[in-house]
C-alpha cells in the first residue's frame, strides 16, 4: 500500500454515507475494521475497543464532497450558506474547513455525528477525505494526477494539475464502463496530459475496472 495512504489513514476513523471504518497501522501493516450501515452510536462504543489507549485519532469525513470556495473569496461566517447551496443542512451540527491549495474545502458533520464524535474518549482532528486525496496527489512528482476512490455505492474523482486542485466530484454507484467514461471526460475537459491515476477500493476490488483502465492505456497505480 502507498506510504502516503498509510500515513494519512494510519490512525483514523472514516465516516462514510454507508457506515464507518477504523484504520490502524502498527508499523508493518494497516488493520481495517468496517461497520457498514450501522448507527453512529455504535462508533463511540467500538472505537475505544479498536484503538485502545490511543490519545488522538484523525476523523476522516467522507460523507460528501466539500464545497470548494476560492480562498480569496471565503468568509468563515458564510460557511453554512456555502454548504446550503448544494446540500441539505437542516441537520447541520458543525462546519469544518480545510486548506486545499487555492481553495477552502468546506464540509460539515450532522448534529448526530457531532454528538457521537464528541463522546469519543480521545482527541481528534477532522479532515475531509477529498482533502486527503488532494494531499496524496500533491506528493506525486508529475504534473497531472487523479485519485479514483471506489466505494460500494459511489465513486469519488479528484484531479490535480501542477499542484492545483482542478476537479472533485462524487458519482453514484456506476458500472466500470461509466467510471471509465467519467475519468476520460475529466481528462479531456481539463486537458490533463498523461495523468497518473491512483485507484483505491474501499470495497471489493473491481478487476473489470482495472482491466478497462489498462486497455485504455491509463497509467494506474493501485493503492
Amino acid at each position: 500500500m502507498n506510504r502516503s495512504f498509510q500515513a494519512y489513514y494510519g490512525k483514523s476513523i472514516r465516516i462514510a454515507p454507508d457506515g464507518f471504518s477504523f484504520y490502524k497501522h502498527d508499523g508493518k501493516q494497516l488493520t481495517v475494521k468496517t461497520f457498514p450501515r450501522t448507527s453512529d452510536a455504535l462508533l463511540s462504543t467500538e472505537a475505544p475497543l479498536f484503538f485502545g489507549q490511543e490519545d488522538s485519532v484523525t476523523l476522516i469525513a467522507a460523507q460528501h464532497i466539500p464545497m470548494l470556495v476560492p480562498s480569496e473569496l471565503y468568509l468563515p461566517e458564510k460557511a453554512s450558506e456555502y454548504l446550503a447551496l448544494q446540500y441539505d443542512t437542516s441537520r447541520l451540527g458543525m462546519t469544518n474547513t480545510d486548506d486545499a491549495g487555492t481553495y477552502k474545502a468546506v464540509y460539515f458533520l450532522t448534529q448526530n455525528e457531532k454528538d457521537t464524535v464528541y463522546r469519543l474518549p480521545f482527541a481528534h482532528q477532522t479532515v475531509s477525505e477529498t482533502t486527503l486525496f488532494y494531499r496524496i496527489l500533491c506528493e506525486y512528482d508529475g504534473d497531472t494526477a487523479m485519485f479514483v476512490a471506489q466505494n460500494d455505492e459511489f465513486t469519488d474523482l479528484v484531479a490535480v494539475q501542477k499542484g492545483e486542485l482542478v476537479f472533485a466530484n462524487r458519482y453514484n454507484l456506476v458500472e466500470p464502463v461509466d467510471t471509465l467514461y467519467y475519468i476520460c471526460n475529466v481528462i479531456q475537459q481539463f486537458n490533463l496530459r498523461q495523468p497518473q491515476l491512483f485507484l483505491h477500493h474501499f470495497c471489493e476490488e473491481n478487476k473489470k475496472l482495472q482491466t478497462l483502465l489498462k486497455t485504455y492505456k491509463l497509467n494506474t497505480q493501485i493503492l
